[in-house]
């Protein structure tokens, strides 16, 4: 699936830094990087490569700049834009919902001081290329028009803070707003059920994934090459765009996953989302340019054979299935 997205190494300048490249979209971020022969360094808290390997192999791990500290740390955000001379920046690194709930202090830390300091280190060090992750949650609950959870409560503050720096300091970024995420190295995160049942299927177990209803199955390769796509020519503004790929029930989501694994045993329950994860992703595409749309069965059936082929080498478990 990798070689599904359109990077082309020629549209970049120097090194592209990628914060909180130790999780799934990081993942995907500088796998497709790297694999595309683009310079990489990361900031990340710590040098866990566990998702990365389940997408590149060592050789392709040994040419990445892996720097680690804290993304709420100014002074360690500077020194990394500095030590891997970035001329652009892709900030994912981000506490999501249960983390944020169970530490509020330390969410807004990395999710909204975390933002600030990248910013900052845009702004400081001349680097006109910046896109970051907002999140559907930050358009909040849609009966309600307010935010649900104290992550979508920082990611609406990180736009409006970017939306300052832009009218400011003239620092420019892209916003993007990924909607459920599914594919490899999709293991955290309340909206990471999809991915489990999946992974669960691969193995043989039995799961049930607790919520129901539309929802938005958005391939972590696609949105990591939308990521790419935003960094690859300077922009203006600041503008936040919607991402959702394909938006299907859950219930749909599972009859593919038999269709591709008849023996699968899943099930759904639990209540729908209460958020607007229906929006058109063409304002996106039309200002990022093509970046390799994944249909929901190519995904699903993609995620699926990898993941068994991950299992047999025994580089991920479905013992414990959360």
């Amino acid at each position: 699936m990798l070689d599904h997205f359109p990077i082309n190494a020629a549209d970049f300048e120097g090194p592209v830094l990628v914060t909180g490249a130790g999780g799934c979209l990081g993942s995907w971020t500088i796998a497709l990087l790297a694999r595309a022969g683009v310079p990489v360094a990361v900031l990340d808290l710590t040098e866990d490569k566990r998702r990365p390997r389940l997408l590149m192999t060592e050789d392709e791990l040994a040419k990445v700049h892996w720097l680690t500290g804290d993304i709420a740390d100014t002074k360690a955000v500077m020194l990394a834009a500095e030590a891997s001379r970035a001329r652009a920046i892709i900030h994912l690194a981000a506490l999501q919902v249960p983390f944020c709930r169970a530490d509020p202090v330390a969410g807004a830390r990395v999710n909204v001081v975390g933002t600030v300091n990248v910013l900052e280190a845009a702004r400081k060090h001349g680097i006109r290329r910046l896109a970051y992750a907002s999140s559907v949650s930050a358009l909040g609950a849609v009966e309600e028009g307010v935010m649900a959870t104290l992550y979508g409560a920082f990611k609406h503050c990180d736009e409006q803070v970017a939306r300052v720096y832009w009218q400011d300091w003239q620092v420019p970024s892209v916003g993007i707003r990924p909607g459920i995420v599914y594919g490899v190295g999709r293991d955290q995160g309340m909206t990471s059920k999809t991915t489990v049942a999946i992974l669960a299927a691969a193995a043989g177990k039995p799961y049930t994934i607790p919520f129901r209803g539309g929802v938005s199955w958005l391939h972590a390769g696609e949105c990591a090459a939308a990521f790419i796509r935003a960094v690859a020519a300077e922009r203006t503004g600041a503008p936040v765009f919607n991402m959702n790929g394909v938006y299907a029930d859950v219930e749909a989501g599972v009859d593919i996953l038999k269709r591709v694994a008849p023996e699968a045993s899943t099930t759904v329950t639990g209540g729908a989302f209460a958020l607007p994860m229906d929006r058109s992703d063409d304002p996106l595409l039309q200002y990022v340019g093509e970046y390799g749309r994944v249909a929901l069965e190519d995904g699903i059936r993609d995620t699926y054979e990898s993941f068994k082929t991950l299992l047999a080498a025994g580089k991920v478990s479905a013992e414990k299935l959360d």
